[in-house]
């Protein structure tokens, strides 16, 4: 087959990463280690050439970039929330044999070229209390519209693909599965002068309980606190909580709980580089990721990783993240929490048990998998056209 040449959408990437950039970055990377036949072209907006000396990818013989100079990036959100979505072909100069949207929204390309569109998961219909206002209006309106116009979805999960379909009513053949994956040269057991150095860095004393994340609802720190207020007074006053992770939004209850417990020994460390991540998942007695509702989950994959035992949620997408490696738990019931929380505490031959299993399961995790999936979905597209 002739090379393709594939414009992706690379704003992502330009902002301050968090979870979708993260997975668009390491994704890419992974492809184009991979793919040595298409041509890629990342655009993104830089207006008046701002912002354009930065490559969070690498150029090479295979990968260059296009940047849209004449329209400031929040200009043409603001026209994409009140009016419609300018056609991006149009935009960027280009009919190229193929885009990728990486972010929920399939922008318009009136000149034909055919769109793949990741969507991670439906959070902003399911459970929209947890997403907020103007964003859950901008992917309501949106993702229907992606999803009839897009060749083909990819999204993050089982049981992301599912609600897709059962939701929207989408044909499963049109839905990939392109599942975030670990950078094990990033996140693996590390020695004890690195965890101490970092726990030092974070005033962690003692043994801890960790949970890593933005502070927010749906992520259910409140019943992290609770379940950790109801441990035995003897296991609180052997293991600290840590909460690595900074202010989301809706987090008054949150903080107030905080207040209220604040006689207990709760670290709020705040936001977290990504440097110090591997060293507090390593030290850590045990993981807690007790969240409402996830596309993924990718904290918990990190942690065994890390050998750290997991307890999840049994809701979404963990059970296929942390398979027979993690211990679930009803993520409404807080008794049940703190008792699996003593339980892996007390019992080291079920610690021991869960590390060897999480390492296991870390292991098969892996981008290059990943990117394999992206390019055949890519191949199979690019050949329709």
């Amino acid at each position: 087959m002739t090379p393709l040449r594939v414009f992706v959408e690379g704003t992502p990437l330009f902002r301050q990463r968090t979870g979708v950039g993260q997975y668009t970055k390491y994704l890419l990377e992974a492809l184009f280690r991979l793919d040595e036949e298409n041509q890629y072209t990342i655009y993104a907006f830089g207006f008046l050439g701002r912002g354009t000396d930065t490559r969070p990818i690498p150029e090479t013989s295979r990968v260059g970039y296009r940047f849209i100079r004449y329209m400031h990036l929040k200009a043409y959100n603001a026209v994409v929330r009140k009016l419609t979505a300018p056609p991006i072909d149009i935009m960027v100069g280009s009919r190229p044999d193929l885009f990728i949207f990486p972010d929920f929204v399939r922008h318009p390309l009136p000149l034909g070229s055919p769109a793949i569109t990741v969507i991670y998961d439906l959070s902003f219909v399911l459970h929209p209390e947890h997403v907020a206002a103007r964003n859950r209006r901008y992917l309501t309106r949106y993702v229907p519209q992606t999803i009839e116009k897009s060749q083909h979805i990819v999204t993050i999960s089982e049981n992301s693909k599912r609600e897709i379909v059962e939701y929207y009513g989408t044909d499963p053949a049109k839905i990939s599965i392109v599942s975030p994956a670990i950078d094990h040269s990033v996140f693996y057991p590390r020695p004890a002068s690195e965890i101490g150095a970092v726990a030092g860095k974070y005033h962690i004393a003692k043994p801890y309980i960790l949970y890593t994340g933005t502070l927010e609802p749906r992520k259910n720190i409140r019943s992290i606190l609770d379940a950790y207020a109801k441990l035995p007074e003897h296991v609180r006053a052997s293991y600290s909580l840590v909460l690595a992770g900074g202010k989301g939004w809706l987090d008054e209850s949150i903080q107030n709980r905080l207040d209220e417990l604040q006689h207990l020994d709760i670290i709020t460390t705040g936001y977290v580089p990504d440097e110090d991540l591997p060293a507090l998942y390593s030290g850590a007695s045990v993981f807690v990721y007790p969240s409402l509702y996830e596309g993924y989950g990718m904290p918990p994959l990190e942690a065994m990783a890390c050998d750290t035992p997991v307890i999840v949620a049994n809701n979404s997408s963990l059970p296929e993240v942390v398979g027979d490696a993690g211990l679930l738990v009803d993520a409404h019931d807080v008794d049940s929490l703190a008792q699996h929380m003593e339980k892996v505490l007390g019992d080291p031959a079920l610690a021991d048990e869960l590390r060897r299993r999480g390492l296991v399961r870390a292991k098969a995790s892996n981008w290059e998998e990943s990117a394999r999936r992206l390019l055949a979905v890519i191949s199979e597209v690019g050949a329709r056209r």
